[in-house]
């Protein structure tokens, strides 16, 4: 994986969208040679004072729409050259391009790193109408508006107002897309969480931030229409504060220094790319550690773990995402280490997380969640379940599973289902989890005899959208959920029967990004997740009477983000399982068992080149551990064990 076969393009609607939501993904790509392209969607020009928004006296300063939108690019400009060069100040080559007839943006490249751009659309925010009031992107989505104007900036190459369609943005948008064949496309979230605090509904996040992710995800469509394939990314933005922070005290002082570059409070007397008067976003205020924005980078659609399996003809199978549709990997033979795919399959958009389960080296069963357009303009959101061939070569057609709130009439309710977990019990039961609107979990069922019953709720509050389910060596199924506060696990007290609430699990507060549960044998679970704040890898395991311990033991980890891959390691216990996971650099960090039993503890140890979502871990047909990601080149990429002996290292990686 080099830098020359990664080009990630990032499309936001602010100037600071990318700074609070996707650092510090977005900095160690820059820092890892990445191409890099931005494109800023709106003029961002807000109510146009470019003054703290805790000064008293900023109420007496008329608005300036085009100077602010001016000085909050020159504050981006100037965190990029920070991010990339380290000289905030170094210069940009500024210029016009047509990316189709009748639209025009502004690129920005950097001097000296030709492979990072800016692009800015200019969307203006704040047009006036004919009826007296604003202009919003979102009514350009809707069809509310026929065009909308833009906003140049001061020194502008595109002096003149340009009036655009809904179509000229999204194939402005493809356009781009094609022209830079991106490897991956990092974006917003597209249907985010209501605010569960509330009576009324109450969306947590911007609906600039929304809209921008549909006209990504409409341009998107086209490229993939035109036989391009990239990863995606959805990352959340203000709901972030309802949940555990996923940033440790070393990644949040990191991203306020490039914030602070971005708000100007570094800048020196003067703009030192000749555009503005005072460069930088001044309503940020002196503190860039007053907002809570910056203290998370999650993505939308949790990430699995699961994902890696031994399936049929002994044949190692990965799965993932690429474009909205089903990416599948296979072995060429059992333990041969040798790959062939990605074989994409299907129709429609599916969003970038995938439940992945089934009975032990049979065919996998996959759910996923399906965002559809619908007549009016609206979009559904359904879960889909699909299921492998018996040869494991290929797959039947998605069938929908509805959601636990599609007999809503607000079809807001309905667009917040969560990622799903899956799993099947030793009669053949396919158990389907997700969060449903209300917070709590939701469940479908499918029966011995392929039946499905209808969806019913398991109950609970305030759960993350990022639960895992489990088939102990009972063949019951458990599932585990982060909350606010701790994690949450319902329980079967045996095959088929009803899931109880196991009020006994205590945990600490687990960030936001997902947990992984594994059997440890003995009828004894093991929790893993990260603690909130810290990024610390916690351990939580059962005790052989069913009892939960009053504290977990710390595991370290390298910081990071995201959910842990697991792997029990037989006579071991829950220190020397098998652990993969994203650490603090974006790369690969694994801790195996030491060859001693005797020797306790992890052994973290990073390699690679920076991945997407979350690793997978699984034993192939020989019993030797293989981990494996996604890499920001859209490609899989595995590291194997030289032997299935339990302190074996793992081999060097394959692409």
């Amino acid at each position: 994986m080099t830098p020359a076969s990664r080009s990630i393009l990032h499309i936001v609607a602010h100037q600071d969208d990318d700074l609070y939501f996707m650092n510090p993904d977005l900095v160690r790509s820059l820092q890892d040679g990445d191409a890099i392209t931005t494109v800023i969607l709106t003029a961002g020009e807000g109510d146009g004072i470019n003054a703290d928004t805790n000064d008293p006296e900023r109420a007496s300063v008329a608005p300036d729409f085009a100077r602010y939108s001016t000085e909050r690019g020159c504050g981006l400009r100037s965190a990029y050259a920070r991010m990339a060069t380290g000289d905030r100040n170094a210069p940009w080559l500024r210029e016009p391009v047509d990316l189709v007839p009748g639209f025009a943006a502004e690129r920005f490249t950097l001097a000296g790193r030709d492979d990072v751009c800016l692009y800015f659309l200019q969307l203006h925010q704040g047009a006036p109408t004919q009826r007296g009031t604003r202009t919003r992107i979102h009514e350009l989505w809707e069809g509310a508006l026929r065009t909308q104007a833009t906003l140049p900036a001061h020194g502008c190459t595109i002096g003149e107002v340009q009036h655009v369609t809904r179509e000229q943005v999204i194939a402005g948008l493809a356009a781009l897309l094609a022209h830079l064949r991106p490897s991956a496309v990092r974006t917003m979230d597209p249907d985010p969480e209501h605010d569960g605090g509330k009576q009324e509904f109450v969306c947590s996040d911007h609906v600039d931030h929304t809209t921008t992710t549909q006209f990504a995800l409409a341009a998107l469509a086209r490229h993939r229409d035109a036989g391009h394939n990239p990863v995606v990314e959805h990352y959340r933005a203000y709901a972030n504060r309802f949940w555990g922070y996923n940033l440790d005290s070393v990644a949040v002082t990191e991203k306020a220094e490039y914030l602070a570059t971005y708000a100007g409070i570094d800048a020196p007397p003067g703009c030192p790319h000749g555009t503005c008067e005072r460069c930088g976003d001044r309503q940020l205020g002196p503190d860039p550690f007053r907002s809570t924005h910056m203290m998370s980078a999650a993505y939308r659609y949790s990430p699995a773990t699961d994902w890696l399996r031994l399936g049929p003809g002994g044949r190692l199978n990965a799965f993932g995402v690429l474009a909205g549709r089903l990416a599948f990997w296979t072995e060429t033979g059992p333990a041969s280490g040798e790959w062939k795919g990605p074989f994409v399959l299907g129709e429609g958009w599916l969003t970038p997380t995938l439940a992945v389960t089934g009975r032990p080296g049979g065919p996998a069963e996959l759910l996923g969640l399906r965002r559809q357009s619908v007549v009016g303009g609206g979009v559904t959101v359904d879960v889909v379940h699909t299921v492998q061939d018996p040869d494991g070569n290929g797959f039947s057609g998605w069938q929908s599973l509805e959601n636990p709130d599609w007999a809503q009439g607000d079809g807001r309710r309905q667009r917040e289902v969560g990622v799903p977990s899956a799993a099947v019990d030793a009669a053949g039961r396919l158990y389907v989890f997700v969060r449903n609107f209300e917070q709590g979990m939701g469940l479908r069922r499918r029966e011995t005899d392929g039946s499905w019953a209808p969806w019913e709720s398991l109950g609970g509050t305030f759960v993350q959208d990022a639960g895992q389910a489990l088939t102990t060596e009972n063949g019951t199924v458990e599932l585990y959920v982060p909350g606010k506060n701790s994690v949450w696990r319902w329980h079967q007290t045996e095959q088929g029967s009803p899931f109880v609430l196991d009020d006994s699990l205590k945990t600490g507060r687990p960030a936001t990004g997902g947990v992984t549960a594994v059997d440890s044998g003995g009828g004894r679970t093991c929790l893993y997740f990260r603690e909130a704040g810290t990024q610390q890898v916690m351990a939580y395991r059962q005790h052989a009477d069913g009892r939960w311990p009053g504290s977990g033991a710390g595991l370290g980890g390298q910081g990071g983000t995201g959910a842990v891959a697991a792997l029990w390691a037989p006579e071991r216990g829950a220190r020397e399982a098998f652990l993969a996971h994203r650490g603090s650099a974006g790369r690969l960090v694994v801790s195996l068992p030491d060859r001693d039993k005797n020797v306790s503890g992890t052994h973290w140890r990073a390699s690679g080149e920076m991945f997407t979502h979350a690793p997978a871990m699984a034993y192939d047909a020989s019993g030797a551990v293989v981990v494996a990601v996604i890499g920001m080149d859209g490609r899989l990429h595995v590291r194997r064990q030289l032997s299935p002996l339990v302190g074996s290292p793992l081999g060097p990686w394959r692409s």
